[in-house]
This record gives structure tokens, C-alpha cells and sequence, in this order.
């Protein structure tokens, strides 16, 4: 089976996207997993470069886990625990993020 004529075929375009999330989706998302998990973690004093990677991990996150109780934030979170702890992330608010 050849995938461009299958898609040329059922009228869908090459163009089509199956994963779009912007920027603004996955902070926004993040925003508000850190407010219901009441973390203090600063995302306004994060580097350039720190916000970067949080945005780019996301991804990854929606692709491995399933999105009920925050799973794809809390992936992202705990994967960037070390870098986060310098903007106010805690051992105990890992602990409580984590999926044990």
C-alpha cells in the first residue's frame, strides 16, 4: 500500500496534521496543571531556553501517555524536576507528581 496514493485516493490532503499543538496549547496546559497541583514553580522568571524545553517535551508526552489526570503535564514536569527546582519546584511536589 503506497501512502500517497491511499491519501490521494480518500481526498485527504498531504497537508493534513495530525498532531497541532501550539505553544500557547501547552502552556496553557501547564498553567493549569501547576495551579491544580498547587505548585509554586515560577514559569515568568524561566529562561528563554528553559520555557523552550518544556514546549518541546510536550509532544512526546501527548504521544506516551494518556491525558486523564494530568499525565501529559506531569511527564513533562517531572521530566524537567532538576531544571524546574531552580524556579521553585520542591522534593515533596515531585513526590506528589510522580505516577507511583
Amino acid at each position: 500500500m503506497n501512502a500517497t496514493k491511499l491519501l490521494k485516493q480518500k481526498g485527504i490532503s498531504f497537508d493534513y496534521s495530525a498532531l497541532s499543538i501550539t505553544a500557547e496549547d501547552v502552556l496553557r496546559r501547564l498553567i493549569e496543571t501547576i495551579n491544580e497541583w498547587e505548585l509554586d514553580i515560577k514559569l515568568d522568571l524561566m529562561k528563554k531556553e528553559d520555557l523552550l524545553k518544556l514546549i518541546d517535551s510536550f509532544g512526546g508526552a501527548v504521544i506516551d501517555y494518556h491525558p486523564e489526570n494530568d499525565h501529559q503535564e506531569r511527564a513533562v514536569l517531572l521530566k524537567h524536576s532538576d531544571m524546574l527546582e531552580k524556579y521553585g519546584l520542591t522534593e515533596e511536589d515531585i513526590c506528589r507528581l510522580d505516577f507511583c
